[in-house]
């Protein structure tokens, strides 16, 4: 494959910029979602976490097909301008916006139980199998064709991280001063008015970023590049899905990532739990949030530079193992103070920010090392397959969480839980995110693009280009 001819803007700040605001937008909309739809539909609705969480689980099932299904339909079709990502933003961008709105439909909240999960089934399927899955994987695959430089492609990595942190503390933010109000005995409790009005505010700033990322990215890599035998070869969906799985080095990303966002979004949905019911201040969420984004933001300027001169693989290891052993010492001791367990999660976050960095840059380095070995270059079905299995990572563990609050005795309705019950939170909201990071781990150490092994793919894939133009 091609760069697009000397014409075309060459790669830059905006690019930069534009594709970190579109993750930004997804994030806006995805971590309202993940991070407090669960407390939404216990808290306001009534529904029973485990209801919940299992209706989390099984919509992962439903995008083993819309994922892929998009993912192929990337890889195989353009528009007349030869764009094959762009459009899937400025077309998906409207209705991904509606959709997480009408899931917080606190009017519902008097209905019959049944009324109330199929209204949470239908528009969890709509927000996040279909609208979400048409945007953000065009979006995902979309730093391939971006530019085919790999340093640059790392840059885009590290921005579009920035953009999921910018994203993700807003939300940590500002959402549990909006969310929460005071009844009279002055405890916090969820407000369903408030909830709708927030998912219409972030939801009009994610279509304006998402638009803003749409209308400044360029595709410099074209489908049109592809010869006639390279298109009938990856054409065959299951033959293409076939050779993912027989590759090690997209195994063991799909792994880490499995792991990795399941670790992440875990904090993020039990966040609310850890701090209005094990410390009882949910004032204190929103720093928590701060702190995680801080954690992780540190990491951008220096990732980029450890990862040239050591590898990418080699300063995630390195990273991971510094997470691993902030939640080991959580766990063993059982921090009672809100203050020291945000100094421990900043830790966390750093060394798991110091991977996230450079996560994107590595599904890149995945692709280029299966177009050299199997001659398909199918950026969209990859993204789509790592997409789906992060997806089904994160509902999983949110789904197990979610039936661990009803193994525990939560009571949903209550405002203060007992001590049994709040003990045995922070081993669900401390011990999953441990076992996470700690498998994430294993498979980084399992990964085989090491640093040799990437520059040599890199020396490849530039003879292939000059032989392509020459």
């Amino acid at each position: 494959m091609k760069e697009s001819g000397t014409n075309v803007r060459k790669f830059g700040i905006r690019d930069k910029f534009s594709y970190m605001l579109g993750d930004v937008g997804c994030n806006l909309v995805l971590t309202l979602a993940n991070s407090y739809l669960l407390v939404f539909y216990t808290k306001v609705m009534g529904v029973s976490g485990a209801i919940v969480g299992t209706i989390f689980m099984l919509a992962r099932f439903v995008d083993a097909f819309t994922d892929v299904a998009v993912g192929r339909m990337v890889d195989l079709h353009s528009d007349k301008h030869g764009d094959r990502f762009r459009p899937w933003m400025v077309y998906g961008s409207v209705p991904l916006v509606i959709s997480s709105c009408m899931m917080y439909n606190y009017f519902l909240a008097d209905a019959a139980m049944g009324i109330k999960i199929a209204w949470l089934v239908v528009t969890y399927l709509l927000f996040g199998s279909i609208c979400y899955t048409a945007v953000n994987i065009p979006y995902g695959a979309m730093s391939n064709v971006i530019t085919a430089d790999s340093g640059e492609r790392a840059s885009l990595s590290t921005w579009r991280n920035v953009g999921a942190q910018v994203g993700g503390v807003v939300l940590g933010v500002l959402i549990p001063m909006l969310i929460y109000v005071k009844d009279e005995d002055g405890n916090s409790v969820a407000s369903g008015e408030r909830f709708f009005w927030a998912s219409i505010v972030l939801g009009i700033a994610a279509l304006i970023t998402i638009l803003i990322c749409w209308k400044w990215s360029v595709e410099r890599v074209r489908l049109a590049d592809k010869d006639k035998s390279e298109v009938k070869k990856s054409s065959n969906t299951k033959e293409v899905i076939l050779d993912c799985f027989k590759d090690k080095a997209l195994l063991s990303s799909f792994g880490f990532q499995i792991f990795m966002y399941a670790a992440i979004q875990i904090f993020f949905a039990f966040n609310q739990y850890m701090f209005l019911d094990y410390f009882q201040s949910t004032a204190l969420s929103g720093l928590a949030s701060v702190v995680m984004f801080f954690g992780m933001i540190l990491t951008a300027p220096i990732t980029v530079p450890l990862a040239k001169k050591f590898g990418k693989k080699e300063v995630s290891i390195v990273g991971l193992a510094i997470s691993v052993v902030s939640y080991i010492v959580i766990f063993v001791t059982r921090v009672t103070s809100p203050y020291v367990y945000l100094v421990l999660i900043f830790f966390a976050f750093f060394g798991i920010g110091i991977m996230s960095m450079v996560s994107y840059a590595m599904t890149n380095d995945c692709v280029d090392n299966h177009y050299l070995e199997t001659g398909d270059r199918v950026e969209g079905t990859v993204y789509a397959m790592a997409s789906f299995v992060r997806k089904m990572a994160g509902a999983v563990c949110t789904g197990i969480g979610g039936w661990a609050l009803t193994w525990i005795g939560y009571n949903e309705l209550a405002v203060t839980q007992t001590e049994e019950v709040r003990q045995a939170l922070f081993n669900i909201i401390v011990g999953l995110p441990l076992l996470c990071f700690a498998l994430t781990l294993i498979f980084m150490l399992f990964y085989p693009l090491n640093k040799k092994r990437v520059e040599e793919n890199e020396k490849k894939m530039e003879a292939l280009r000059s032989k392509e133009q020459a």
